[in-house]
């Protein structure tokens, strides 16, 4: 009794050791006020939970590709692998909670000699047991690691919803990349036809003497200056149909998009306030959870330098006949208490490993938060700004078509020569090309605000791989 007395005065005292021994874990990660309370641009507060993306141009085309892409991108399904790893692992560790139980069949023979008669022998054993151990996680040290490994595999499941938002971006930049080629090649072609109209027209003036050769010269140039653009626009096509093959996973597939318009936009994402964030975006959560992994790990690393104490059973069956096995048995309980005494300094460099790793992640987390709101903000500012840039530029080629028309009246009067009309033609039909092309990024900065604000994606799109989103 005494003996039982005196173990459990020094696990009390241990236990009120180690209550001291596991504080100041935890880093305060993000402090209330480094959030600011709203974007710099005046937006809709109004939260919004889920992923829009795919909403934002409602095109059944544009949809039919996302959904081919979630089924065959290469990448996703290697993140998608990476996920089934961290689910493995996170089962390996919880076993560890529970006792471990083994069988063993063991049938020997030995064959001996006597000194005595000088004969010899041979005997057989037949050995049949089970066995058993279980560490009792009296600091935790278990737990922790069954937790660490829970976070991560939360982490994982976010990091898999992280790769098909900025799949449906990629595939929706390159959706709106092949239209807006599409729309500047019928573009050029119209300008190419305008362009030998007007050459038809130099030349019959040409051949009348109302004009001089240079003027034929200059409006050729025009016309193989247009022709020359064509093939650029061509190889970008096919370049943008090359990258959407490989996003949806089959490189050899035959795409036809079939839209030669801009689609409107049929939603546009409500920004919400900053801290939204925290929740929308799966890459910040991915990142929270990756940081209370590594609070576990300190943890288990803090708990390897206490005492640990297994307990084992094992039982037996032995005879020399198999047909007499389990007529003589024994079983045996017993019990190790370690403790580590001298290890150079190994465990406690491995406690400090695990908090600079804690801290690293730390840090990774601040500035994936603090990132994702500068996303937000730069995103807010080019939709804003490209909208007011195209207005600017749809006036400037208003007044640039005034001019052409009136430089055109003049030629035709014979008040001035070909280079006003030619100016002005070069300066309105880069317009019309420019047009396009902010009107293309306009689109895309809006793609990048849907990605920068995150939110969950519909369960559909991962329930029957990875199951239901965390809580």
């Amino acid at each position: 009794m005494k003996i039982i007395k005196i173990i459990g005065i020094c696990l009390s005292l241990v236990s009120l050791f180690s209550c001291s021994f596991f504080e100041k874990i935890e880093y305060e990660a993000i402090k209330y006020n480094e959030i600011p309370k709203k974007y710099s641009i005046d937006v809709s507060d109004k939260k919004s939970d889920l992923f829009l993306g795919m909403k934002a141009f409602d095109d059944k085309e544009l949809n039919s590709l996302i959904h081919q892409a979630i089924q065959n991108n290469l990448t996703l399904e290697s993140t998608y692998a990476k996920y089934m790893q961290t689910k493995a692992q996170s089962s390996i560790v919880a076993s560890l909670q529970y006792p471990h139980l083994n069988a063993s069949f063991e049938p020997s023979t030995t064959k001996g000699r006597s000194l005595d008669t000088g004969t010899s022998s041979w005997k057989n054993n037949f050995s049949l047991g089970m066995m058993s151990s279980f560490e009792i996680d009296f600091w935790g040290k278990i737990r922790a690691q069954k937790k660490s490994a829970q976070y991560e595999l939360t982490a994982a499941e976010l990091d898999y919803q992280t790769a098909i938002i900025s799949l449906i971006s990629e595939i929706s930049l390159c959706w709106l990349e092949i239209i807006s080629q599409h729309i500047q090649q019928e573009l050029l072609q119209e300008q190419l036809t305008t362009n030998r109209t007007y050459l038809k027209l130099i030349r019959l003036r040409f051949q009348k003497g109302m004009v001089g050769s240079l003027d034929v010269y200059q409006q050729q140039q025009v016309v193989a200056s247009t022709l020359s653009q064509i093939p650029l626009i061509e190889a970008q096509k096919r370049l943008q149909y090359n990258q959407m093959a490989f996003l949806c996973g089959t490189p050899q597939m035959n795409l036809s998009i079939t839209r030669k318009q801009f689609s409107n936009l049929k939603s546009v994402p409500s920004a919400g306030v900053p801290s939204h964030l925290l929740n929308n975006r799966p890459d910040i959560r991915a990142s929270w959870n990756r940081l209370q992994a590594s609070y576990q790990n300190v943890w288990t690393a803090k708990a390897s330098q206490l005492p640990s104490l297994t307990l084992s059973a094992s039982g037996n069956f032995e005879s020399e006949k198999i047909a007499n096995l389990f007529d003589a048995w024994f079983v045996r309980l017993a019990g190790q208490l370690t403790s580590p005494i001298f290890d150079a300094g190994r465990l406690q460099a491995e406690t400090d490993y695990a908090k600079a790793k804690s801290y690293a992640q730390m840090i990774q987390y601040r500035n994936t938060v603090f990132n994702a709101i500068r996303e937000v903000e730069d995103a807010l500012v080019q939709t804003q700004q490209q909208k007011v840039h195209i207005e600017a530029l749809k006036q400037e080629h208003t007044i640039a078509q005034m001019a052409l028309d009136e430089a055109r009246n003049r030629y035709q009067k014979g008040l001035n020569d070909y280079l006003p009309v030619l100016t002005h033609m070069l300066t309105v039909q880069r317009l019309d090309r420019e047009l396009i092309q902010q009107q293309t990024k306009y689109f895309q900065y809006y793609i990048y605000l849907f990605r920068a604000l995150g939110g969950r994606l519909p369960s559909s799109m991962y329930a029957s791989k990875i199951g239901e989103p965390d809580e």
